[in-house]
């Protein structure tokens, strides 16, 4: 309750999920997502805007953020520009872009490293800061199983959810 949370990725799937359910227990939710399908393609805002609708129809608070994740020091400002503070942060922002090793392009391996692992360490280092001067906070990173056993036509996003766990147990 009164926890002030960011959630990345929060326009569809896990990360909605994640700002709905926190939203739901009164904690104020910044729901930051770009608006691109699942591969990274596209970009629509209003993903954002009806979560954020949701929330605020259900009477939480919450607002948006439309920012990359590669830029997290912007997606974290709104936490504090709205709220003055940030408590809780879930690195949720991914995409998959899905090949065989053979034919992955390094332009495919480096979105999707950008996007989980990269936009995770920009938000995480900007919560940081905060979290430290406050004496407080949380950091959530979600991971999957692809990242411990892999999976056929991901090598590159078993490697940013196994780099996300590594980070998160340095982080601890």
């Amino acid at each position: 309750k009164d926890r002030v949370v960011v959630v990345t990725g929060a326009g569809a799937g896990l990360g909605r999920t994640y700002a709905l359910d926190f939203a739901r227990r009164g904690a104020k939710v910044v729901v930051n997502d770009i608006g691109v399908d699942i591969n990274g393609a596209g970009g629509n805002a209003r993903v954002v805007d009806t979560v954020v609708d949701e929330i605020r129809t259900a009477g939480g608070e919450a607002v948006p953020n439309y920012d990359s994740v590669e830029d997290g020091g912007a997606v974290v400002q709104t936490a504090i520009d709205n709220f003055g503070r940030v408590d809780v942060l879930i690195n949720n922002a991914g995409i998959i872009r899905d090949k065989t090793f053979a034919k992955m392009s390094e332009g495919d391996w480096d979105q999707v490293y950008r996007v989980h692992l990269l936009g995770a360490f920009r938000t995480t280092k900007a919560a940081w800061v905060a979290m430290r001067e406050q004496q407080f906070g949380r950091i959530i990173n979600t991971s999957s199983p692809s990242g411990i056993y892999g999976n056929f036509g991901q090598a590159n996003y078993s490697l940013a959810k196994l780099g996300l766990f590594g980070f998160t147990q340095t982080l601890a």
